[in-house]
């Protein structure tokens, strides 16, 4: 009897211990507090947090956090630095994608380099007191950090420290050293878009620069930017190189990342009129000319040889950045031209003289900022600048203003900011209002339109004064945000097209969108494809991926026209193309993502699969560039996975030799965090609304074996 009676009671020993042991298991990481074995330590130095909790606190016995101690954990949502720590080291928090809240202890003196970068869930920050200076790029590209406050204490933050920040304000005392450098970082915030857009910027001069002898020279066939075998060198790498074959003038991209090659290292064999082959890693040349209409994107991009030249005269469009800061003195536009894009002619400091032709309908934000033009215009008695038929800008005082007669376009932010203009009389011959015309013009309460007005762009009259508006019967496009919502609008003739301009297209330009509060959770949803998965680095809302094979022949065929001016009629045997667009809630398709890279992973179709694959995409102007890419397993399924910062239409195809499977890697869904699956997708996680449910599951069945156990153990014998 006593044998048994011991048997009972171990075993209901046994099921309470089991009971207290279920009982303290965490369903989620967020239940769990992080142990002493999370951080590996060295001394009083966190050399490297392992742990996988959303929210953790730093031991007090820490005193410096070292170098990348927590560097790209994509688990940790909120960090609790306490006062013992006296500094954290370069890189410790650099790309903790979902980090949304930090507090800094009181022990800290510096925001040291590095040290939140690409932080991109950060949403605001309050820098303590005892705080005096903020490193290098200390939180460089932290796309979503909104708000930040610096106390008067901090007196040396340097200039790099919050690049890539769009949608920051900086909060400070009046007066204070951060006040100033508010100032100033809300006027740098106009130039971002270079930075995001240019690979390669900088906003210090080449290192190194070799100009050849010799002048460079344009005609109607080709423009020679440098002479053959030029290039410029910065640190040690190669920015640009171009080279004329087959009577063209072309700059060789490596898009994978995207930098310019060498022109060595293309076949310098070609006869005139003969196709490019690929490079040998297989990337894609580029044209500066596409076509002969457009000087493509970022073409001559910080050349240091350019000084005079005529453009052919067959162009329509120069591209964003095609010669921004470049040492451009002078320039012949042709009369075929219609379109100058965003910052075409950016601080070419030395362009001291344009003239528009008559046929320019559009001048886009920021196309000749900081030019000598510009300069020239700024120190003369001139209230406008204009040239041809544009209105380029205007620095009078006037509170009314008549715009001259024979004006048929103004210039995108010709008059931004003026707050003195309280009235202003547009002519019977002005067509086209550009981009942020008159944007924050706080007293403008009265226009006088004329009667031929086509086009009003984007935010043209965002931020004025006015109440309502009789739009004439010529209005044919209207762009977003042209006027504020509580301005009253009539129309004497048909309602016009509601039309955007690719400054809208931009993933930080949310505010130039009617983008409405979100209703689902932050991430991509991919539709379209099946089993196809999406990632958005920093994601803060809800995006749609629409993802479709191409059966349009029209996209087709630009695709096409596009592999025939590097190959000729040698195009690629096998060949899948994708028709691919990102939307928030404002169904405006985003095409620049900047620093928020796209990661898609899509199945190999049946036609490619024992192929080795690459991924080619069209760029803005129409031209192929290459993508890298790489080939994964993902829930069993064989798929390609490539990363853009651009979406568009893209060809999946083969580059002639049979796939080896040797270097395959095994993915799951689980690295998509802040991603979503398609609808119907299976799910490689439990979701938060099962937590609940679990959370009972665990404490029902610990208290049930409690429960049993304590009668095992305490059930007295019955007499006998």
């Amino acid at each position: 009897m006593r044998g048994k009676m011991g048997k009972r009671k171990l075993w209901g020993v046994m099921l309470i211990v089991t009971a207290l042991v279920i009982m303290q298991l965490p369903v989620s990481e967020a239940d769990a507090a992080a142990s002493a074995s999370d951080f590996q330590m060295n001394g009083s130095t966190l050399v490297k947090y392992v742990g996988k909790e959303k929210a953790v606190t730093i031991p007090s016995t820490v005193e410096k956090i070292g170098r990348s101690a927590f560097e790209e954990n994509d688990t940790i949502q909120s960090i609790v630095i306490p006062e013992s720590v006296k500094k954290i080291e370069e890189y410790a928090f650099w790309g903790c994608d979902r980090l949304n809240s930090v507090t800094l202890g009181k022990g800290l003196t510096e925001v040291g380099d590095y040290v939140f970068a690409n932080c991109k869930g950060l949403t605001s920050v309050t820098i303590p007191s005892n705080v005096h200076s903020i490193g290098i790029y200390a939180f460089e590209d932290c796309v979503n950090l909104q708000d930040i406050t610096i106390p008067p204490q901090v007196v040396d933050i340097h200039e790099t420290a919050f690049d890539g920040c769009f949608r920051l304000v900086i909060h400070a005392e009046e007066g204070t050293y951060a006040d100033r450098y508010a100032q100033k970082f809300a006027q740098r915030q106009a130039e971002m878009p270079e930075y995001e857009d240019i690979p390669t910027y900088s906003d210090e001069p080449e290192v190194v620069i070799t100009i050849p002898q010799g002048e460079p020279s344009v005609s109607d066939n080709q423009i020679t930017a440098e002479p053959e075998g030029y290039s410029v060198r910065e640190e040690g790498n190669l920015l640009g190189s171009t080279r004329i074959v087959g009577n063209r003038a072309v700059v060789f991209i490596d898009n994978t990342s995207p930098t310019v090659l060498d022109a060595a290292r293309i076949p310098q064999t070609q006869e005139p009129g003969a196709p490019l082959e690929f490079t040998s890693d297989g990337s894609l040349p580029k044209y500066t000319i596409v076509d002969g209409r457009i000087v493509a994107d970022q073409a001559y991009y910080r050349s240091s040889a350019l000084t005079d030249i005529a453009l052919p005269g067959t162009i329509e469009e120069i591209g964003e950045f095609a010669f921004a800061r470049s040492s451009l003195t002078s320039v012949e536009l042709p009369e075929s031209l219609r379109i100058i894009s965003y910052g075409a002619f950016y601080h070419c400091d030395r362009l001291a003289e344009v003239s528009l032709p008559d046929s320019v309908e559009n001048v886009e934000p920021k196309a000749f900022a900081y030019t000598q033009w510009m300069q020239n215009f700024q120190n003369s008695s001139d209230e406008f600048l204009i040239s041809g038929k544009v209105l380029v800008a205007y620095k009078g005082t006037n509170s009314q203003v008549m715009i001259p007669d024979g004006v048929t376009v103004i210039a995108a932010e010709a008059f931004e900011g003026n707050a003195r203009l309280e009235q202003v009389i547009l002519p019977d011959s002005l067509q086209v209002i550009g981009e942020g015309a008159f944007e924050n013009c706080t007293s403008l309460r009265e226009v006088s339109f004329g009667q031929n007005i086509q086009k009003i762009k984007d935010r043209a009259f965002a931020g004025c004064a006015l109440t309502e508006e009789v739009l004439p019967a010529s209005l044919t496009e209207q762009g977003l945000q042209a006027f504020d919502d509580n301005v009253s609008l009539q129309y004497a003739g048909n309602r016009p097209d509601m039309t955007h301009e690719v400054s809208a297209e931009r993933l930080s330009n949310e505010a130039y969108r009617n983008v409405s509060p979100d209703t689902e959770e932050a991430g991509v949803y991919v539709r379209g494809v099946e089993n196809a998965y999406a990632f958005l680095s920093g994601a803060s809302r809800a995006y749609i991926l629409q993802l479709d094979k191409v059966t349009d022949v029209n996209i087709a065929a630009v695709v096409r026209r596009a592999f025939e001016r590097v190959r000729g009629n040698n195009l690629p045997q096998s060949m899948v193309l994708y028709q691919m667009q990102l939307y928030d809630n404002s169904q405006i398709a985003l095409t620049k993502l900047g620093k928020q890279e796209l990661t898609v992973i899509l199945p190999v179709t049946e036609e490619l699969r024992g192929d080795n694959l690459r991924v080619a995409m069209l760029d803005r102007n129409g031209q192929l560039e290459t993508v890298a890419c790489e080939r994964v397993v993902l829930e069993g399924e064989d798929c390609i996975r490539f990363r853009t910062e651009h979406p568009s239409c893209f060809a999946v195809y083969s580059d002639g030799t049979a796939y080896d499977g040797e270097s395959i890697v095994e993915e799951s869904v689980e690295f998509l965090n802040m991603s979503a699956a398609p609808a119907g997708a299976p799910e490689s996680h439990i979701g938060n609304d099962m937590l609940p449910l679990l959370r009972l599951l665990k404490w029902s069945m610990g208290v049930a074996l409690l429960l049993i156990g304590a009668s095992l153990t305490f059930k007295k014998n019955k007499k006998r």
